[in-house]
């Protein structure tokens, strides 16, 4: 197994992942179950490691596809410029996950602030690493590809459309 298949292996753990563990916490939350507030913590620790390594595996992933037919670079440069954002966010968010876990351990209830702050940039990781899959899957994959294009061809055609309609209404 090399580096390549490694990153296309890991990197599916952060988008699910944060999406499993935001479900999870909201739940914990609404059930204010310490327990499980501090798995989700637990959690949020393992997937923060694993992002880590998707993105130390990317170069690697990257390399074994340049020069393949339908791989566009652009889309490339762009998941790995996300990636890197994703990557300071969910290593932010694992600290503090990390901090919690340990810090409130022995105590009946972990606090609102923390809480809160947990929730906050859970759901903002949710959002950053689905589309940063999102535009993983349009490295290598034409069919997501060419109906994003297609997509953004029809939104220019509907602008240029409206902006004619409003100028013949003056």
């Amino acid at each position: 197994m090399t580096l390549a298949h490694v990153h296309l292996l890991v990197n599916h753990f952060p988008i699910l992942g944060s999406l499993f563990i935001t479900a999870l916490f909201i739940i914990a939350l609404v059930f204010r179950s310490t327990l499980m507030q501090k798995v989700s913590l637990w959690f949020l620790v393992v997937i923060a490691l694993l992002a880590a390594v998707a993105y130390a595996t990317g170069d690697k992933a990257e390399a074994a596809v340049q020069g393949l037919p339908g791989i566009s670079e652009q889309m490339i440069h762009l998941h790995a410029n996300v990636a890197r954002i994703g990557l300071g966010l969910m290593f932010i968010t694992g600290v503090i996950a990390l901090g919690g876990a340990v810090f409130y351990s022995k105590r009946p209830k972990l606090p609102r602030l923390l809480l809160i702050s947990v929730l906050i940039v859970l759901l903002l990781n949710t959002a950053l690493f689905a589309y940063i899959g999102f535009l993983g899957g349009q490295i290598h994959h034409q069919e997501i590809r060419s109906a994003i294009e297609h997509g953004l061809a029809l939104r220019k055609l509907s602008e240029g459309l409206s902006s004619d309609y409003s100028m013949h209404k003056l």
